[in-house]
């Protein structure tokens, strides 16, 4: 199971890594890909090394539904938790729908969790995707703004099935602000 861990040009010289490394690597890493060059973070490195990236501003949009990839389909709702960190995990209870950046396989005790998985990035080999056609969870990836569009807390229908995310509004919650605002 930790041979996936190992990057394929490391994969010549595979005895050299002790366990204690593959572990460091499940537990939180990043490879990074430079000019044909593989470099591997892992812990406190690879949160340094991603604190200091920068990344794609995209304009979002009052829309009413985040349109992304169905990657395993079905249809539920529920409350919205940002996952993006193994920090992050504590806060996932069983049932709510899991918003990432991207996933990694450190997060996965948080899919397990899911009713639904969304992510900014991805396609239909990304890992939220194979993990989700896997333990048989909808899933829709690649909505670009998801993280940022939703919070923790939102309600929100996942409809794999076409790929879009819309938010839910409480009616009753709307109609008592209507009648305290007095229209």
């Amino acid at each position: 199971m930790q041979m996936k861990y190992i990057a394929g040009p490391e994969m010549k010289n595979y005895k050299k890594f002790g366990v204690d490394e593959l572990n460091r690597r499940f537990k939180f890493s990043i490879m990074h890909c430079r000019n044909g060059k593989i470099r591997i973070y892992t812990g406190q490195r690879a949160r340094a090394f991603l604190k200091k990236q920068t990344f794609e501003k995209i304009k979002i949009s009052q829309s009413g539904a985040l349109k992304g990839t169905a990657a395993f389909v079905g249809k539920v709702r529920g409350k919205v938790k940002i996952i993006n960190l193994p920090e992050d995990m504590s806060k996932m209870e069983k049932g709510d729908i899991m918003v990432s950046h991207t996933t990694f396989p450190s997060l996965v005790p948080a899919m397990k969790k899911a009713s639904a998985i969304v992510t900014d990035d991805g396609g239909i080999t990304c890992h939220a995707a194979i993990v989700a056609r896997e333990l048989k969870i909808p899933c829709v990836v690649g909505t670009k703004i998801a993280t940022k569009v939703l919070r923790d807390g939102d309600l929100v229908e996942v409809d794999a099935e076409r790929g879009i995310v819309k938010k839910i509004i409480n009616i009753r919650l709307a109609r008592l602000k209507n009648l305290r605002s007095g229209s």
